[in-house]
Formats: C-alpha cells, structure tokens, sequence
C-alpha cells in the first residue's frame, strides 16, 4: 500500500513537473501553432496552462495532506512565480526573434535570391526555412518578400516575416491575410522585419 502511494506520488509530482516546460514549448511556439491550427491552437494552450496549473495544485494539495505545509507553500510559490513568468512574457516576439537568429543565414540566402530576381512571385521556400511559413512559400508582394507566419482562422488578421531591400515607410503595407493589411512594426535585421 505504501509503495503504491509513493508511486501515485511521484507520478503527480512528474506530471507537475513536465507540465512546466510544456506549457512554456507551447507558449513559444502559439503563432506556428495558430498559424498552422487556427481553431485547436488556442485550445491546446488553454490545456497546457490547465496541465501545469492543475498538476501544480494537485502536488501542493498531496504535501498539505501528508503535513508539509512548508514545502506546500513553496510549491503554490513556484507555481506563482513561473505563471507569472509564462503569462507576461512576450512569446510572438520572441518567437519571431529566435527564429530569425536561428535562421539568419537561410533568410540571408533568400533575402539575396530575391534581390537577384531569382525566385518566383510564390517561392517554395528551402527545407528548413518552410516552417516559418503557413504554406511553405516566401511571397512577393511588389520589391518585398513576404513568409506568413500566422493567419487567424477567418483570414482577416496576420504577420509573418518581410524582407525589404530598402527600408521601409511608414506608410508601407503588406497584404497579410485576405482581409488585412499589415505594416512592418519591428525591425529584425538584415532588412527582415517583423509584419503585423
């Protein structure tokens, strides 16, 4: 009996313990994940956050029972303080900026081929710059090259990657999705920016 109470214990503690790191995965990658599930994406980072939060709890309610109050609020402490640390960062935007650091080089190849007037106006982009697009393609739209990274699921709203050989304007514009316009609201590098 004892064993099987510290096997559930440890199951709970773990699944606590993954749900964390989950729930940061799927934080980081909500545009990818919209983009691509526009309807399911949400949910599943609703779920993430249930997983951990819950898991969480449930291992502080198991250490109040057992008496360890001490380490039960040291758990809702954790828990606090890495839900706060999830839900004020700013995941698209450092989604957007790993990425491009990742990817620098490839987007510098393509940046280039652009310029060149190497690529088609929908470019089936290289293997391993595809997922940064929703459909795989870099777009041209006039002298700018266009990788959508996310699109909602009405097709009224998105933002992906832009690359302009020159810098752009403040008026200037890019179609992001059927329904909407997006200008360039964060400088990346290498004339990439972010459009949104």
């Amino acid at each position: 009996m004892a064993v099987a109470d510290g096997v559930r214990r440890g199951a709970v503690v773990g699944v606590a313990v993954v749900g964390w790191p989950a729930l940061t995965a799927c934080s980081y990658a909500t545009l990818p994940l919209v983009g691509r599930l526009p309807l399911a994406g949400w949910p599943i980072l609703a779920g993430c956050w249930v997983w951990a939060v819950g898991a969480s709890v449930a291992v502080a309610a198991l250490l109040v029972r057992r008496r360890r109050r001490w380490r039960a609020i040291g758990c809702v402490v954790a828990t606090l303080v890495l839900g706060c640390a999830v839900a004020t960062t700013d995941w698209p935007r450092a989604y957007a900026d790993s990425q491009f650091r990742l990817q620098r080089g490839g987007l510098a190849h393509l940046a280039a081929r652009h310029r060149a007037g190497a690529l088609p106006p929908d470019a089936l982009l290289p293997p391993r710059l595809r997922y940064l697009s929703i459909d795989g393609q870099a777009h041209r739209t006039g002298d700018a090259l266009y990788l959508p990274a996310w699109r909602d699921w009405r097709g009224e709203n998105g933002g992906g990657f832009a690359y302009f050989p020159t810098t752009p304007g403040r008026d200037t514009s890019i179609v992001t999705a059927p329904g909407d316009m997006g200008h360039p609201v964060r400088y990346l590098g290498d004339g990439w920016w972010w459009v949104e």
